[in-house]
C-alpha cells in the first residue's frame, strides 16, 4: 500500500494541482500561501472523492465505475464555483475570484485528465452519459460497442473478487519517467513562486 501513496502523490492529478497553484497565484499577483496550495492539490483530486461510496456500494449495486455522484461535470463544476465563492466571500473577501478560479480550473483539470481515458469521459453527464474523446485532433463520441468490450472485460475481472485495495492499486497506474518529469516541472514552478514571491501565511 505504501508504494500506492507514492504512485498517487507522484500522480500526474498531483503534478496539475502544482501547476495549477503557481499558474493562478502568478496571475493574480498573490504570495505564496501553503493554504492555497493545499486547496489546489485538493480540487484537482476532489471528483475522485466518490470511490469512497463505490468501495463501500460496489459489490451490492455490481457497480464497474467509480465514476458516480462527482464525475458529472456540468453539476460539479458549478456547485464547486459556488461554494468555493461563497466560501471565499467570508474567509478571504479580497481574493474570492482568486479562489474561484483556483478551485474550478484544478477540478476542470482533473476531468481533463479522465477524457484522455481509451473510453473518454461523459462531459455532459448527467445530462446524457455518452463518453467523448478527442483522438485524431478530432473530439467525438465514443462508439457503444467499444464501452461494452470494456465493461466486459471489467466484469470479468471482479470476478475474482477484488479487495478494496486491489480497486484502488488497479487505478494507480506504474510511475512513468514523463509523469515524474510532469511532477518536477510542477514542483520547480512552485519552488520559483516561492523564491520570487516570498513565503507568507496570509492573503496580502
Amino acid at each position: 500500500m505504501l508504494f500506492t501513496l507514492i504512485r498517487i502523490f507522484l500522480g500526474v492529478d498531483m503534478a496539475l494541482g502544482l501547476f495549477n497553484y503557481a499558474a493562478w497565484t502568478w496571475l493574480a499577483g498573490q504570495p505564496f500561501n501553503i493554504w492555497f496550495l493545499l486547496l489546489s492539490l485538493f480540487s484537482t483530486h476532489l471528483p475522485d472523492a466518490d470511490m469512497i461510496p463505490y468501495l463501500i456500494f460496489r459489490k451490492r449495486y455490481r457497480l464497474i465505475s467509480h465514476w458516480i455522484f462527482a464525475h458529472h461535470p456540468l453539476l460539479l463544476l458549478s456547485l464547486v464555483a459556488l461554494a468555493s465563492f461563497g466560501a471565499a466571500k467570508i474567509w478571504v473577501p479580497d481574493a474570492a475570484g482568486y479562489t474561484v478560479g483556483l478551485m474550478t480550473t484544478g477540478v476542470f483539470l482533473h476531468f481533463a485528465h479522465d477524457g484522455l481515458h481509451l473510453q473518454g469521459f461523459p462531459w455532459l453527464s448527467p445530462f446524457t452519459f455518452t463518453q467523448f474523446r478527442l483522438r485524431g485532433g478530432k473530439f467525438s463520441a465514443v462508439p457503444q460497442r467499444e464501452l461494452d468490450e470494456w465493461r466486459q472485460h471489467v466484469s470479468r475481472w471482479k470476478q475474482n473478487d477484488p479487495s478494496a485495495a486491489d480497486e484502488i492499486i488497479v487505478r494507480t497506474p506504474p510511475i512513468t519517467w514523463t509523469q515524474l518529469l510532469l511532477w518536477s516541472a510542477g514542483a520547480i514552478a512552485v519552488a520559483f513562486l516561492i523564491f520570487e514571491r516570498g513565503f507568507h501565511n496570509h492573503i496580502s
